[in-house]
């Protein structure tokens, strides 16, 4: 049976690790043609040849996407190799940790950058070959853009406008036949040496997420699939996820008590 993938050209940001690398492997083996991108060559180097060794049909562009010369050279190497784009999944992003009082100004437009302006102007860019395919156009979300929270304020309000941006997108896009999807990732296991960056801007490697209701990567690329091949508007992944959008749905009041003390004991440990 043919998979709903095979011959499609799906761009996937920030695919050296990660989410990103587990769905471009996951599409690759349902025998699409994946271009990845990120910032560090070595890194990207190693999941090509990882996704060749796997049978995989497989480019990569080194580049960092939140310059729009980048996109368009993005762009250009993705019509030049498959000579389409039929998905764009914008999935690069970076968190941050620290209170608004203390965080610089550039930590700020760093995050805004990579999270949302980035994955706009790339979008724009796709957007009149994506209108040849009538394909799709993803955005890589989290939970942290369902509730605002504290010391990854930024951050939550950086993935908080991609939901206004899918949404508007949506409708401008519906008389082409595009697919707007936003997929909200629950809490999910992470590669050594993840990292986010400190209220200065400075990389700090993140702990190593355990647990047993943390969504493995390959789980996460699955759900980011079926956001796909069934054109689904919204999707939330993990048991966490769903949980965690039931109580803000129905329950506002209690996460507000959940997250105050949950911050309390941040604090408390911190001192």
């Amino acid at each position: 049976m043919k998979s709903f993938f095979e011959q499609k050209v799906v761009i996937i940001t920030g695919s050296s690790m990660g989410i990103g690398k587990s769905l471009a492997l996951y599409l690759g083996k349902q025998k699409a043609h994946v271009v990845l991108n990120a910032r560090n060559a070595e890194r990207l180097l190693a999941t090509e040849i990882e996704l060749k060794e796997a049978g995989c049909s497989v480019v990569r562009f080194v580049g960092d996407i939140t310059n729009e010369k980048e996109c368009d050279r993005l762009i250009q190497k993705t019509i030049d190799s498959f000579g389409k784009i039929d998905i764009l999944v914008n999935n690069a992003g970076v968190s941050m940790r620290g209170k608004l009082e203390h965080l610089s100004p550039g930590l700020i437009s760093t995050i805004f950058n990579i999270n949302t302006i980035a994955p706009i102007i790339l979008t724009k860019k796709a957007l009149p070959y994506i209108e040849q395919t009538k394909g799709s156009i993803v955005f890589i979300s989290s939970l942290a853009a369902l509730r605002g929270l504290p010391v990854i304020s930024i951050y939550s309000a950086a993935k908080m406008a991609l939901t206004a941006i899918s949404q508007s997108l949506r409708f401008e896009t519906k008389p082409h036949g595009i697919h707007v999807g936003l997929v909200y990732v629950g809490i999910t296991k992470i590669e050594k040496d993840k990292t986010a960056l400190d209220a200065n801007g400075k990389t700090l490697v993140l702990d190593e997420r355990k647990g047993i209701f943390t969504e493995s990567m390959p789980n996460v690329a699955k759900g980011i699939s079926l956001n796909i091949e069934y054109r689904k508007k919204q999707s939330i992944i993990g048991f966490s996820g769903k949980v965690y959008y039931f109580l803000i749905k129905f329950f506002p009041r209690l996460m507000d008590v959940i997250i105050h003390r949950s911050q309390k004991k941040v604090d408390t440990l911190s001192k």
